[in-house]
């Protein structure tokens, strides 16, 4: 019966207040915000809006922003006019800014760790691989346009789980083998990867940080 307590919770406790719709989108916006500013990673920002999107409780969106600055999801301010991105384009913080095209011949191109996705960026090299590795990366946009081409290379993308990869890039003599970022949940971040590969293949892999940290120590170990 409504104003009843549950089972197991003392009735003096305040009764957790449901979430609307338009609290959990302005509580993603806080993390699109945030993330632009460069204190979230992009995985980190992935599993946020993830667990956003299934909150149930005001008191569960607040936990995704307590170590953040800015208002709370129970006060969500009206947008300005003419508004119409929730991702600023502007990036702060210690993270390298990659450059809007790099392109190599008889080498390899590769970009991990901290660094900002610049919001169109190409990649194109001859005789040489093309890594992207993003989940550590600053992403000031809700959709990324990546252009990586290779002649005799393969192209790896390495995403956070929880994004979304629209794969349009094209191989000649290769294959796309995308096994990652077919499907997200609402509100996720997109990554559209274009270009093309010749005598190579495109890779759209997920692979959590942590479990990439895990397998590095193992492999000192070992050494």
């Amino acid at each position: 019966m409504p104003g009843e307590a549950a089972p197991g919770r003392d009735p003096r406790d305040p009764v957790p207040i449901r979430a609307s719709d338009a609290e959990r989108e302005h509580v993603m916006d806080l993390l699109r915000d945030a993330a632009s500013e460069g204190r979230l990673t992009f995985e980190e920002l992935a599993d946020r809006i993830a667990a956003a999107g299934t909150a149930r409780t005001r008191d569960e969106l607040a936990a995704l922003t307590a170590d953040l600055p800015g208002p709370t999801p129970q006060d969500p301010a009206p947008p300005p006019d003419g508004w119409s991105d929730p991702i600023v384009a502007t990036t702060r913080g210690a993270a390298a800014r990659a450059p809007e095209r790099c392109t190599a011949i008889l080498g390899d191109l590769r970009q991990a760790g901290p660094w900002r996705v610049p919001y169109v960026g190409r990649w194109s090299t001859v005789f040489g691989d093309i890594d992207l590795d993003l989940r550590e990366a600053v992403v000031a946009h809700s959709r990324i346009h990546l252009e990586a081409s290779s002649v005799f290379g393969d192209v790896t993308l390495l995403v956070p789980q929880g994004v979304l990869v629209d794969v349009r890039a094209r191989t000649g003599f290769g294959k796309v083998r995308q096994e990652a970022g077919q499907s997200a949940p609402p509100g996720a971040p997109v990554v559209e990867l274009t270009g093309f590969t010749w005598f190579g293949d495109v890779r759209i892999r997920a692979k959590r940080l942590r479990e990439h940290l895990a397998d590095l120590f193992r492999g000192r170990l070992g050494a």
